[in-house]
């Protein structure tokens, strides 16, 4: 049995590494003369809508992160309402539209802020959609090495620190598993009934209390 995988995973560290990018849509459905088409840049954390154009192509990124991409079709009839830069995406409403399945892509501009950085807190939380029926799904936190840092039941990571770089999986399984510890290799997990997602990479970096030098200079 082959279980679901809940995690939404990207595991290459970066899909483009432009400021600028153009999504290859293939063929456009068939949409009726009065429809419109926009297409969205989300932020994958925060469903925040970051940029809004009438073509696949994106420009001015400054931010290293994920993103999602999604197509909304709507009648042109004056309904759309949400349909706005720096709003939810949840808040996007017409009478008659819809949109496409999210296509997930880290992209990482040459420059800019978060170039280097996913998270600067020592916390974070990754995307998940639904478990498999019957199953169990738990979060690992690894090192590059493969070491398990943390196991949890929901995707968020806490207690970080300093700045390093992480991989994220998600396991599903029925029955039992073996080796899902603190400390084991996350390549010895096993079990009756198990799937083990792709890694997610993260970078975290967490200012320490003191962020910056200071000198200290007497004056009288």
């Amino acid at each position: 049995m082959i279980m679901v995988l809940p995690l939404i995973v990207n595991a290459q560290v970066c899909d483009y590494t432009s400021s600028s990018v153009t999504f290859n849509i293939g063929t456009p459905a068939t949409l009726p003369s009065n429809s419109l088409t926009s297409y969205l840049l989300v932020d994958n954390a925060t469903k925040i809508i970051v940029q809004i154009s009438s073509t696949p192509s994106f420009s001015g990124i400054v931010v290293s992160k994920l993103y999602d991409v999604y197509a909304y079709s709507y009648v042109n009839n004056s309904t759309v309402t949400g349909l706005t830069v720096g709003g939810a995406l949840s808040n996007i409403t017409s009478s008659c539209g819809d949109f496409s399945n999210p296509l997930t892509v880290r992209i990482c501009p040459p420059s800019g802020n978060g170039g280097t950085c996913d998270y600067t807190t020592s916390s974070f939380t990754v995307r998940t959609v639904t478990s498999p029926t019957g199953g169990t799904t738990q979060y690992i936190l690894t090192d590059l090495s493969g070491v398990i840092l943390q196991v949890a039941s929901t995707p968020t990571f806490t207690g970080l620190s300093g700045s390093k770089s992480y991989n994220v999986y998600a396991v599903s399984y029925t029955g039992t598993i073996t080796n899902l510890t603190v400390g084991n290799s996350v390549n010895s997990i096993t079990g009756t009934c198990y799937d083990l997602s792709n890694p997610l990479p993260m970078r975290v970096c967490v200012c320490q209390p003191i962020c910056l030098p200071v000198t200290v200079t007497r004056i009288k």
